[in-house]
């Protein structure tokens, strides 16, 4: 089941890393969430947390292929995508559907990840 675990580490360090491309594609932030960047301010903002979906995308990528910090990786990759739906839940008002769509495709990460390790824990 480890390697059942390492693709499902894979794909959901994948689905993290992706929107790392915006740090260095800026004009794509608008068409991914959905929204008018006011400023450059805001546009450093949502580059910054670009950065920061690489860095957790790449260290569970880099677990998933080295076999190396497995909890560290999931861990992380499970605080990122679970806060963001907490947060989803919690803000009141709308939410635009680009973001709806990130939702539920962190979920459907969450639920992955998380077979693939209760799958590899009881093996």
């Amino acid at each position: 089941m480890e390697i059942f675990f390492r693709i499902t580490l894979l794909i959901a360090g994948m689905i993290n890393a992706i929107p790392a491309l915006i740090a260095f594609l800026p004009d794509k932030i608008t068409t991914s969430y959905g929204i008018t960047v006011p400023d450059a301010n805001f546009e450093l903002l949502l580059r910054h947390r670009a950065v920061l979906f690489g860095v957790i995308g790449g260290l569970m990528i880099y677990s998933a292929v080295t076999k190396k910090q497995y909890d560290l990786a999931t861990f992380a990759g499970l605080v990122s995508m679970i806060s963001f739906l907490v947060l989803y839940f919690g803000i009141e008002g709308p939410i635009n559907s680009a973001l709806t769509k990130v939702m539920q495709i962190d979920a459907f990460a969450i639920m992955l990840l998380l077979i693939g390790l209760i799958l590899y824990e009881i093996n």
